[in-house]
């Protein structure tokens, strides 16, 4: 069976309809669908034995998560990632949620999620590599939050740039709607002189 994954399939299909809570049939079967590269049939086969995972639920969940990384659904990988932590704190779905958080960018995730796998790891994989990421990581953030700053601060200077021009721009017509007024009521005092005067011819 080990040298035949196709015989193996049928052999845990059957095992399954004899004993459909026994939450190791699907883990092998979930492991055998993978070496064929039939990650859709495995994930499916781990979502059919979550209602009897019991304490594989975890692994489950984290295995899925694998198979979607590899069909290249990497947001629903993390939402599965995030399930499997949120049951025990599993340490190998840390890890690779932290990798596809770096994937998507999404750095202060990653670097919260390398630095909770160190600590709940006693025996980190790749400890040193994580603890280099994380540095390179922490530079980043320090560099993108330098970045914010300056922005910020031309942001607020521009917008005290506009407020200073407009409050120039109000006073400035302000000031011509005053000299208007005086001139139309120097105006109305001639036109009344004038038409009080009388000519002598």
């Amino acid at each position: 069976m080990d040298n035949n994954p196709e015989s193996a399939v049928s052999w845990f299909e059957l095992a399954i309809k004899e004993d459909s809570k026994n939450n190791k049939i699907y883990n092998y079967l979930g492991i055998v669908y993978e070496q064929l590269g039939e990650n859709g049939q495995a994930i499916e086969t781990y979502k059919r034995g979550l209602e009897n995972a019991g304490e594989l639920k975890s692994l489950f969940l984290t295995n899925i998560a694998n198979n979607l990384v590899i069909q290249g659904n990497y947001t629903g990988a993390i939402d599965y990632y995030t399930r499997a932590i949120n049951l025990d704190k599993n340490g190998d779905a840390l890890r690779n949620r932290a990798g596809e958080y770096l994937r998507q960018q999404s750095y202060g995730e990653a670097l919260a999620d390398y630095k909770q796998y160190l600590i709940v790891e006693s025996n980190p994989y790749q400890e040193t590599e994580i603890r280099r990421v994380i540095s390179l990581l922490e530079l980043k953030l320090d560099e993108l939050a330098r970045k914010q700053l300056e922005e910020e601060r031309k942001r607020l200077e521009n917008e005290a740039r506009q407020r200073d021009l407009l409050s120039q721009v109000l006073n400035s017509l302000t000031s011509a709607g005053d000299e208007t007024t005086n001139l139309s009521a120097g105006t109305e005092n001639v036109e009344d002189y004038n038409s009080d005067f009388d000519i002598v011819e």
